[in-house]
């Protein structure tokens, strides 16, 4: 009957219920839910992470192979290459340029310093018209000597400049040189010992810088007279009686403070790259007139022909034309002293 049944499955139910309490302790909810998060596995995230960690260790700990075959590599690098009779890779024509620029480099530095040497003179004349003396003959054969020691540094400047064009050319010609060093080094020893055998003539008597040295200092000495040639200056030595006389004859000049055009002291001068003369700067830009742009030099016995352009600032001549001013002023106060002493 339908009621039987009910009851009989109610009482049932109350029985489970009892054997699981005489069992043991009911758990929780929580209690299994705490359980089950003990079973569960690991977030995978952090399980990636740890295995990153270690495949990174295991990559950066190098295997004994691998230091093994490195040493192995090593031994025969220093088996194939010897290093200390590797030799220099030959030049190519590529280099031709390089060579070159370095060559112009060299002489680019020597005409840059050479200007300078003016600084020497200057000095040298300030002493020089100071007057006489054991102390001011001293000081002008040092200040010589620096001098000299200037145009033997340019010398060198002008060897290491010649080797290397020389190489550049030999280089250019399909010339093959795999021992630039030892010809670059090798040239340019062979050059200073060449320039070392030169007498004293040969080394300064030809050199322009030195000779208008020598001339400034000897207008101070001498207002009035014209300096004598270079040679008559410096002592001969063996090994001059082959040098050029007319060349070296013509070191020493008579050096002219007018201009050709005015017939008066220089004023502002400049000087034709044509033809070296020198003229004041108004007088000589009044003659260029017409169409024409260049003239013929107005010097005496020139036919050179220059433009404007031609004509260079000369501060080198206005010094030396405002120490001549100074000089003949001073002579002129003397003669008067005298004058008025008699």
């Amino acid at each position: 009957m339908p009621v039987t049944t009910f009851s009989h499955r109610k009482s049932n139910k109350r029985q489970a219920s009892s054997d699981i309490e005489e069992d043991g302790p009911s758990y929780s909810r929580a209690a299994a839910q705490a359980d089950d998060d003990e079973h569960e596995p690991q977030p995978r995230r952090q399980t990636n992470g740890v295995k990153k960690e270690k495949k990174l260790a295991r990559k950066q700990e190098p295997t004994r192979d691998e230091d093994d075959d490195g040493a192995e590599d090593d031994d025969d690098d220093d088996e194939r290459i010897d290093v200390d009779n590797f030799r220099d890779q030959p030049l190519r024509r590529a280099d031709v340029n390089k060579l070159q620029g370095v060559s112009r480099d060299w002489n680019n530095f020597d005409l840059q310093v050479r200007p300078n040497w003016n600084v020497v003179g200057d000095v040298a004349v300030a002493l020089a018209e100071a007057g006489e003396g054991s102390d001011v003959q001293e000081g002008l054969a040092e200040l010589e000597q620096i001098m000299r020691d200037l145009i033997d540094i340019s010398a060198e400047m002008q060897a290491h400049e010649k080797v290397l064009e020389e190489l550049a050319q030999k280089v250019g010609q399909g010339e093959e040189v795999d021992d630039a060093v030892e010809r670059y080094d090798g040239g340019v020893e062979k050059r200073k010992e060449e320039y070392a055998k030169k007498t004293t003539r040969q080394k300064y008597a030809k050199s322009e810088e030195y000779v208008a040295f020598k001339n400034a200092i000897w207008e101070a000495q001498h207002p009035d007279k014209p300096m004598p040639p270079i040679t008559d200056l410096i002592e001969k030595e063996d090994g001059d009686d082959s040098d050029d006389d007319d060349d070296l004859e013509m070191g020493g000049v008579s050096q002219h403070y007018n201009c050709p055009i005015t017939l008066t002291l220089l004023v502002n001068p400049v000087t034709s790259q044509v033809c070296k003369h020198s003229f004041s700067r108004d007088a000589i830009m009044q003659s260029f007139r017409g169409r024409d742009p260049s003239i013929k030099c107005p010097a005496a016995g020139c036919t050179k022909r220059f433009t404007r352009s031609d004509l260079q600032p000369n501060k080198e001549l206005e010094k030396r034309v405002k120490a001549y001013e100074r000089r003949q002023r001073r002579a002129a106060e003397e003669n008067d002293a005298e004058e008025i002493v008699d």
